[in-house]
């Protein structure tokens, strides 16, 4: 059995050919359709491309809605907000499909195969141009009351009352709030990649950067406070730059040595990186989360 597995995100579409048993046959990135009725033509080109498909599997930015069936606070790709994507797409694709949150489909994809195996109780960060995050408790995703359990990307990091400032974590280290501080910094930094050959050469940038990255410790922290869970998993395709891990080993370090606390974040490295995503949707799909066409 095949299944086509979509991961779409707010400048990549990636796909990929898996097993049921979660091995990635082949798998490709293009740029995001620049609107969503060319999406959906794209998507439904590749899947009239493969024959015998089991089944189709979407990881997508924001929250899918199973009662009014719409795609709500997706702030990657606008033009999904609000939108019945997955009834759309399945006038045009005649398989079951899946749909579920990119963040949660990466904790889904380091449980199944990755770095969060066996875990009664795991978190994940997601890391790129934004922050995004998951929680999940006995195998099943947290999604909460209002269905935003596990956003951990909004959680606030920085208040200052007195002048009506609130950041988020997502705004400190996600890479566009993380280059937009920099650069205001007087630097001209495009992107993570220019911005870890910057930090190797130039101590102030690199000293910046773990200040930045404080914050997703700090966070761990009172994450490992308010849930406890076993593991907390960083993601996203920095997290498998080495640089990036050795910033993150050293910035815990320089974080808990400055207290005197016996609760240690447990923060590990996904396996998967942006692949996660392929498969946690993928696993998504297999529990149960198709909807039959």
């Amino acid at each position: 059995m095949v299944y086509l597995v979509f991961d779409i995100g707010g400048t990549a579409l990636k796909y990929g050919l898996l097993s049921k048993e979660g091995t990635i046959i082949e798998k490709y990135s293009e740029v995001i359709p620049e609107s969503y009725e060319l999406l959906l033509v794209r998507m439904d080109q590749l899947c009239k491309a493969y024959q015998n498909l089991s089944g189709v599997a979407i990881s997508s930015p924001g929250i899918f809605d199973y009662e009014s069936g719409l795609l709500t606070t997706s702030s990657a790709l606008e033009y999904l907000i609000g939108k019945p994507f997955l009834r759309d797409l399945s006038l045009r694709i005649q398989l079951p499909m899946s749909i579920e949150n990119d963040g949660k489909c990466a904790l889904l994809g380091e449980y199944w195969r990755g770095s969060a195996q066996g875990a009664s109780i795991a978190a994940m960060f997601v890391i790129g141009t934004a922050v995004g995050g998951a929680i999940l408790i006995n195998g099943d995703i947290h999604r909460g009351a209002h269905k935003n359990g596990g956003e951990l990307g909004y959680m606030l990091v920085q208040n200052t009352p007195e002048e009506q400032h609130y950041a988020s974590l997502g705004g400190k280290i996600g890479f566009h709030g993380l280059l937009q501080y920099l650069n205001q910094k007087g630097y001209s930094i495009r992107n993570g990649l220019e911005l870890f050959e910057r930090a190797q050469e130039d101590q102030t940038v690199e000293k910046l950067y773990k200040e930045q990255l404080s914050y997703l410790v700090v966070t761990a922290l009172n994450l490992q406070y308010s849930l406890d869970p076993e593991i907390i998993v960083v993601g996203g395709a920095v997290s498998q730059n080495p640089y990036f891990k050795r910033m993150l080993d050293e910035t815990i370090e320089q974080v808990m040595a400055r207290r005197a606390n016996y609760m240690f974040p447990r923060l590990v490295i996904g396996k998967f990186g942006n692949d996660a995503n392929l498969l946690g949707a993928l696993y998504h799909f297999l529990k149960g989360g198709s909807l039959e066409t």
